[in-house]
């Protein structure tokens, strides 16, 4: 027979097998829970997202009155970023209690104005987070009136609605982030040490989950930059290349004036001379006709051959015919060398409407009857224009890629009667407008804001670099603190309007 002192101690025993038992249920089951939640929490890196769902899943998990969420900022002071609330009771974001106390603070309390919201306590911000930065990881107070508080914090939890409480730090690679607060409202609450470790482990959870965020954040932060900086390089490089193309053009549009200017320079000079001379010798041919009504056989048979009286007809109208050529040739090279500039690389008052004209002239071939392509009709409509302060050259490539654009446009459209038509005039606040339009077939919605981007072409390949509007934008914008914009709609054209203000250069 078994004596009882042994049957006691087996039953002890038992007892202690099924607490440990209960013990280790509860220990799985708290894992599990916070496993359910931390899965939650990183779903999403946006923290809004993290904030609200952390605090309605440990509210529901842990069944409580208020779950809330307290952020640090750099001075200390802080403020609540999240709270669930069952009903019934008054919420705190609301309220916007900027520092509460939610610590104890048996020394001293700094309490202000607690007669009327919001609630302000300065206990957490002179004491850079209290205990919690003493490396205190959490606060457990089953009932606020059994647990010695000064009156000032009782009133401040009473204020707080809260009975009960247990509050953990929140920690972002090893400095205190905030703090995490579930309150019992209706009556004392004895906290199990499950619901605690519960608490702990989703707070050092929420810690990771805002490292992760900021990560994000820099990551994000960061490539933006990059895109910045390759945008930036390629835009440099695309000007560079275009300047230099630009460079190359001006000077073999300058050795090409400069080659022309000196033999036209010499037939233009000497054809008035060609045209005293002609008219001097039709004189004298008239006099020896007079004098000699009757010229021998020989004389009359040559004078019948040459067709004398055409001749002297004619010659006048031939030589004036060569003047007028002789004239063009000259507008032209001037043309050609005001385009090409390169004596003005820097700053200088140009007129507006000679730097156009001068980029017609180059273009002057491109606008006739040319392989089918009807001829593009130029209307300008220029108004009257002070000089302008600027950069010749560079404002020259923005006219020639803006109306070679125009003509690529007119000669891939249906229009019957293809226009280009330019307008000029200063407007009420002191700018200098500039409109470049064409009836060709416009331009898609879609794809009007990516116009100015670099390496961006409507064209089709091998017909352009998508670097001429980039360019321009550049030009107009950064160099002349102007504005270049588009207006087109499908089956009715494109504008181009230049902006530039009269007294707004960049010189930098």
């Amino acid at each position: 027979m078994v004596s009882q002192p042994k049957k006691s101690l087996q039953k002890a025993t038992s007892q202690s097998e099924e607490l440990l038992q209960i013990e280790a249920l509860k220990a799985a089951e708290s894992q599990k829970i916070v496993a359910i939640t931390v899965e939650k929490i990183r779903q999403s890196l946006d923290l809004e997202y993290i904030f609200q769902t952390t605090t309605q899943e440990i509210r529901q998990l842990l069944n409580s009155d208020r779950v809330i969420l307290y952020r640090f900022n750099p001075d200390w002071s802080g403020t609540f970023v999240a709270e669930s609330l069952t009903q019934g009771w008054l919420p705190l974001i609301q309220q916007q209690v900027h520092q509460p106390e939610l610590v104890e603070n048996v020394s001293e309390c700094s309490l202000k104005n607690l007669s009327i919201p919001p609630i302000v306590d300065t206990y957490l911000q002179d004491t850079h987070g209290g205990r919690f930065s003493k490396n205190e990881t959490y606060r457990v107070c089953h009932d606020i009136y059994n647990a010695s508080f000064s009156k000032c914090y009782l009133k401040i939890l009473e204020q707080c609605q809260a009975r009960a409480y247990v509050i953990t730090a929140i920690y972002q690679s090893q400095q205190l982030w905030g703090l995490l607060a579930v309150y019992q409202n209706n009556g004392p609450r004895e906290w199990q040490a499950s619901e605690v470790y519960i608490l702990t482990q989703i707070a050092s959870q929420l810690g990771v989950a805002l490292q992760q965020a900021e990560l994000l954040k820099q990551t994000q932060s960061q490539k933006e930059e990059l895109a910045a900086t390759l945008k930036d390089l390629q835009q440099a490089q695309a000007q560079l290349i275009q300047s230099e193309k630009m460079v190359s053009l001006g000077q073999l549009v300058a050795g090409i004036a400069h080659e022309i200017n000196n033999p036209i320079n010499f037939i233009y000079a000497n054809i008035s001379y060609v045209d005293k001379y002609a008219e001097d010798l039709l004189k004298l041919l008239h006099l020896y006709q007079e004098q000699h009504p009757t010229p021998t056989p020989k004389i009359q048979k040559q004078s019948i051959a040459m067709d004398i009286d055409y001749i002297a007809q004619d010659l006048p109208k031939t030589l004036e015919s060569m003047m007028v050529g002789a004239n063009r040739i000259h507008q032209l090279v001037l043309s050609l060398h005001t385009f090409s500039r390169l004596d003005n690389a820097g700053i200088k008052a140009i007129d507006i409407h000679e730097s156009i004209d001068s980029t017609l002239v180059i273009l002057q071939h491109r606008l006739l009857d040319n392989g089918g392509i009807p001829k593009i009709e130029l209307i300008k409509e220029y108004g009257h224009l002070p000089l302008l302060n600027c950069y010749p050259a560079e404002l020259n490539q923005v006219f020639m890629n803006l109306l070679i654009n125009a003509i690529d446009a007119l000669e891939t459209s249906s229009a019957n009667h293809p226009q280009i038509r330019i307008q000029t005039k200063v407007t009420a606040d002191n700018t200098i407008l500039i409109r470049i339009a064409d009836n060709g077939n416009g331009i898609e919605k879609n794809l009007q804001s990516r116009i100015f981007d670099p390496f961006f072409t409507t064209k089709e390949p091998g017909k352009g670099t998508g670097l001429g509007l980039s360019i321009s934008y550049q030009i107009i914008v950064k160099k002349h603190a102007g504005q270049i914009k588009c207006f087109s709609e499908l089956g009715q054209g494109s504008e181009f309007q230049i902006e530039i203000p009269l007294d707004s250069l960049v010189t930098s």
